[in-house]
């Protein structure tokens, strides 16, 4: 069954309207178009490091935690494993880099054709909650800067963290969370995902999974487009 906007639905499980007992939402690339600004503090540090980093490695690495990320680039560049030091050190430098490209570049837009879906399910009384990879130091701060604390804020509890979970994407974790905290079974929920990590986690936890870059209104970037078909041609999670 087709939705409306462009809204692409992945994989076979689809939860009629009637049926939504939740509305679960990516922050970075869904919610907030974060990502063109993120790229900038990972292309300064890598070479710091001895990594190395491209805008489609990048956008390849939508929706992952920010630890993984680091390990992988890692293994890739330096075939060896990082230490938990590597790790936290370049995660500390990343951090410092993002903020003075944040204060010279203002916050991150909201993505409309997304916050308008948000809006609507809760003026409809269907609870909604972030499921992120992102840093709660980051994500929050951001969703005030847009506009978005009267629908996701600490006080609701309905905002997950990879840190407030096991595993990150793609594990199921943070769906299984995320549907948690609203009282809704996630089998009878929508969710809504940029990256192949989330468009993974999102299915296995069983939810209704959409991928939102592919609306009528979606800043597609031609990096993320390239990321997209790539991922889709290798895709064979959604048969296992």
């Amino acid at each position: 069954m087709a939705l409306p906007a462009g809204q692409r639905t992945i994989g076979p499980h689809f939860v009629p309207e009637g049926a939504i007992q939740g509305m679960l939402f990516d922050c970075d690339g869904t919610l907030l178009n974060t990502m063109p600004l993120f790229f900038h503090s990972w292309e300064e540090v890598c070479p710091q490091f001895g990594l190395r980093i491209t805008i489609d490695d990048f956008y390849a690495y939508a929706g992952w935690p920010l630890p993984s990320i680091v390990r992988d680039l890692h293994q890739r560049h330096r075939a060896a494993d990082a230490s938990d030091d590597f790790v936290a050190s370049f995660l500390a430098a990343k951090q410092a880099a993002h903020e003075r490209y944040e204060a010279q570049m203002g916050h991150p837009e909201p993505i409309g054709c997304v916050v308008k879906l948000a809006r609507e399910a809760a003026a409809a009384g269907i609870p909604v909650c972030i499921a992120t990879s992102g840093l709660r130091t980051h994500v929050e701060p951001h969703l005030a800067a847009a506009g978005l604390d009267d629908l996701f804020n600490p006080a609701k509890g309905n905002i997950v963290c990879a840190a407030d979970v096991p595993k990150g994407k793609p594990a199921p974790d943070i769906y299984l969370e995320a549907a948690r905290r609203i009282g809704a079974d996630p089998r009878a929920c929508r969710a809504f995902e940029d990256g192949e990590s989330g468009l993974m986690s999102a299915h296995a936890a069983g939810c209704h999974v959409i991928d939102v870059t592919f609306m009528d209104e979606y800043p597609m970037v031609e990096g993320l487009r390239l990321a997209k078909a790539r991922d889709e041609a290798a895709r064979t999670w959604l048969r296992e």
